[in-house]
């Protein structure tokens, strides 16, 4: 019984006792680590697992000659560290270097890089100025005729109808007395 209780309270302590040490961690950058790029991407950002301190933190972005590419704009929002990054022209592996910094946690310094492949030089076609003439379409005389058919053919039928109504509705339509007509029937009697 001495056992099952040391046991319990062991436990309990262990179950009760609030473990507040995390460590910061990298949750996700763009562009990722390791990735291929075509397209130069305007800013780095890196996403930490807890809000970062305002003014603590650091991030550059390297060529491959160890210039920096970056514009110094580094802001932070909550967890994202962000930095803007200047149109890149040359191929080659950009590097990332940052230090995070996190409320009540030890800073976290590392780097990643990234490849840019920059598209070749496009020669765009100049435009050559060309003559060409303005066709005027010529009045399609078959349509018209056809058209002005159709119209004198709708007023026509609209006289004929108005004509065919007034004759319809004016006719007498007899007198009010009903004829008790004879009967055809033949009556059997017996």
């Amino acid at each position: 019984m001495k056992r099952l209780i040391a046991v319990f309270l062991t436990l309990t302590c262990f179950l009760v006792t609030p473990s507040t040490v995390y460590a910061t961690s990298i949750v996700s950058t763009s562009p990722t680590a390791g990735s291929v790029l075509s397209i130069s991407p305007t800013a780095v950002t890196i996403k930490a697992n807890a809000d970062l301190l305002d003014g603590a933190n650091e991030i550059t972005v390297t060529d491959a000659k160890g210039a920096r590419v970056d514009d110094g704009s580094i802001q932070i929002q909550g967890a994202v560290l962000m930095v803007g990054i200047k149109p890149l022209t040359d191929s080659g592996l950009y590097t990332v270097t940052y230090t995070l910094m996190a409320i009540d946690q030890p800073p976290i310094v590392g780097t990643f890089t990234f490849l840019y492949n920059s598209p070749a030089e496009m020669i765009l076609p100049t435009p050559t100025p060309t003559d060409t003439q303005v066709v005027t379409a010529t009045p399609n005389r078959t349509t018209d005729i056809f058209v002005i058919g159709l119209m004198i053919f709708a007023f026509v039928m609209l006289v004929f109808l108005s004509r065919y109504a007034k004759k319809t509705f004016k006719s007498p339509s007899g007198s009010g007395k009903k004829v008790k007509s004879a009967s055809t029937s033949k009556k059997f009697i017996k």
